[in-house]
């Protein structure tokens, strides 16, 4: 039986003083990311996240952070001005810091933020990675050296490979149970 939780999605150009800072998202690229993010996700683990919303809005980072990509402080702050509605919301943003923001809290709000990527493939699967923590999924290769890899390195071709993203990334049987039956799968039929 497919997992079905909707995904709202927000579109922000960040504003520094009166000047609104460059963004590439369009309303039409941000809809066939998430189409292709959840094509993956069901593909793999009977999972779909299909559109609630799109929005666009304008936001001025808070002090003390960066202005012109989003960090940290400007996670927590969109997070809690943008929260998830009924399923989660996607936060598409023209950049940001570093690539794993909002790591500690993405499972609590249900927001995860993308930085825009002119490739749709690639920036679908970066999408189905986030959207991956919050099903509860960690990096497979959390606390490991490239040095002390398996030979084979089948890690590094799974979505949740934290380096760049295989064009066949997947799921392993035990990420599609623990994904199916995390808690936000769960408040959606999952077991």
């Amino acid at each position: 039986m497919a997992i079905i939780i909707p995904a709202d999605l927000t579109i922000v150009t960040l504003r520094r003083g009166d000047l609104e800072l460059p963004q590439r998202w369009t309303a039409e690229h941000a809809v066939a990311v998430l189409r292709h993010a959840s094509d993956l996700l069901k593909a793999q683990a009977n999972i779909e996240f299909p559109l609630g919303t799109c929005e666009q809005v304008v936001e001025t980072m808070p002090s003390g952070g960066a202005t012109d990509a989003v960090d940290e402080a400007g996670y927590d702050f969109l997070a809690a001005t943008y929260k998830a509605g009924d399923g989660i919301r996607v936060l598409l943003v023209d950049r940001v810091v570093e690539a794993e923001l909002g790591a500690q809290f993405r499972q609590q709000t249900r927001v995860c933020v993308i930085a825009h990527g002119s490739e749709l493939g690639a920036t679908s699967r970066m999408l189905a990675h986030e959207l991956g923590h919050l099903l509860a999924l960690p990096h497979v290769d959390s606390g490991r050296r490239p040095e002390h890899a398996p030979h084979d390195q089948t890690w590094t071709r799974n979505l949740m490979y934290s380096g760049t993203l295989s064009r066949s990334a997947a799921l392993t049987p035990t990420q599609v149970q623990a994904a199916r039956s995390s808690p936000l799968a769960r408040r959606f039929g999952g077991r």
